[in-house]
């Protein structure tokens, strides 16, 4: 039976992981810590992960596929993949779209699709899911099968053979996980990257009038990275060399002037801000967790390893500011442990074990309760907002947003049926697409059909 943790606060570095979920090694207890590896690894323990084409979601595989499987002609192919990648609300960056593409594209949207088009088509060819005669395109047996999945099966089925497809390639989700648990071994394989605002440092937009006040920011700033190095890794790092290389490409850049009481423009704030919040980042990437590679392939592989599941990442963590990556797999030889998945054995005889505890209902309610009452008391309201919830309990119970949407289900069931120890309360609040937000930048939970974001819990008496 796993320990239900105590935590006072909603930061990552209190709701403690330990205890968490079984390790494979042991049956019971312990941490999500088990990576077991024999390939050669840099001094760092990790390969650079390959570029890869520059895509996020994996439904634009899907949306290829299926335009192919209607025309074997690119240009007409090219014509549904545009109306497909609409219906299907696919951008160009991490989020999918709320609004809809004006129905005439402009060129540089056009120019867009047909990039995009063009990466999607380069990659499916290296997993052999089409063929090309005479300048046409027709899907493979396997092409086909994909499509099988995703409209007979689930997108969980489609995502993970397709992950099997990817790891055959690239091999890059096993270098994932191995820099994950060895960037951070004090917090098994957390990786944070913190990034605060003006605001989020208690100073205002207004406040800041003169370019000593933006460099007041930057020092104000440095002194917080500092402490979150020290409480997220329990290391110390001086960070005034760094600060000194940031101010610098400011300067040089123009954003900032030396002369302190200079009047500092407001139209280049956004510009400022945004460099600081981008050289941070990629300080601590490569400098605080050791990261080979570029920030773009680290941040595509990343965003697939959160679809198919074995991998976590979240700018909306509750208490913190930023962002934090963190495993939800392990890599081991051996599965001891039925709350662990098998989704691919690798030719050395090493197994990628994807954390799934579906048969654990009873931890999850009890996490789930007690993660509840942490908002609830925070917040002073009776309904707390489910998708914070959400979040609390994956990086907890070391779980993907997938299962933990299959856990609430089940509980959900029970609960209209009276066989569950608490009741719960689940209801719609505002969906992003009631709001004028143009991206969807935190994926909805269903529950029982429909979509819902607020939730409350009482235990029966």
């Amino acid at each position: 039976m796993l320990k239900i943790l105590k935590a006072e606060s909603a930061s990552p570095i209190e709701v403690r992981s330990s205890s968490s979920c079984g390790s494979i090694d042991e049956g019971e207890g312990g941490q999500l810590i088990s990576y077991q590896d024999k390939g050669k690894m840099s001094k760092t323990g990790f390969t650079p992960l390959q570029s890869v084409r520059k895509f996020y979601f994996l439904e634009y595989f899907y949306v290829l596929l299926k335009s192919i499987e209607r025309f074997s002609s690119r240009e007409e192919a090219f014509e549904l993949f545009k109306m497909l990648k609409q219906e299907h609300k696919l951008g160009e960056s991490k989020y999918k779209k709320l609004t809809a593409e004006p129905v005439q594209l402009t060129k540089v949207q056009l120019d867009r699709y047909r990039y995009t088009y063009k990466q999607v088509i380069d990659e499916s060819r290296e997993y052999e899911l089409l063929r090309e005669e005479n300048d046409a395109l027709y899907l493979t047996e396997q092409g086909k099968r994909l499509i099988y999945l995703y409209e007979k099966e689930s997108l969980q089925n489609f995502h993970e053979v397709l992950f099997g497809l990817m790891e055959k390639r690239y091999n890059a989700f096993d270098n994932l996980l191995k820099f994950l648990y060895n960037s951070n071994k004090f917090r098994s394989g957390l990786l944070v990257l913190p990034s605060y605002s003006p605001r989020q440092l208690k100073i205002d937009k207004a406040d800041i009038k003169t370019h000593g006040d933006f460099l007041q920011y930057l020092s104000q700033l440095c002194k917080q990275l500092q402490a979150d190095i020290l409480k997220y890794t329990n290391k110390e790092h001086d960070l005034s060399k760094p600060l000194e290389n940031l101010k610098q490409k400011l300067f040089d850049g123009g954003l900032i002037l030396r002369q302190s009481n200079a009047p500092f423009n407001p139209k280049y704030y956004n510009r400022a801000t945004k460099k600081t919040r981008d050289f941070w980042i990629s300080y601590f990437l490569r400098n605080i967790f050791c990261y080979e590679g570029s920030a773009p392939s680290f941040e595509i592989w990343t965003f697939r390893a959160k679809q198919i599941g074995i991998v976590n990442a979240t700018d909306f963590y509750p208490g913190f500011s930023g962002r934090i990556v963190y495993p939800t797999a392990v890599i081991n030889k051996v599965n001891g442990n039925r709350d662990f998945k098998r989704l691919f054995t690798y030719p050395d005889g090493r197994l990628l074990l994807l954390h799934a505890p579906l048969d654990n209902e009873n931890t999850f309610v009890d996490f789930l309760v007690k993660d509840y009452f942490l908002l609830k008391n925070q917040a002073n309201s009776y309904f707390v907002n489910l998708l914070s919830l959400r979040e609390l309990v994956c990086y907890n119970m070391k779980i993907s947003e997938t299962t933990f949407e299959s856990l609430l289900n089940s509980i959900y069931r029970k609960n209209l049926s009276g066989d569950l120890k608490v009741r719960l309360s689940l209801e719609v609040d505002r969906l992003p697409e009631d709001t004028k937000s143009m991206y969807l930048k935190r994926t909805p939970v269903m529950v029982d059909g429909k979509y819902r974001n607020i939730i409350a819990i009482d235990l029966r008496k």
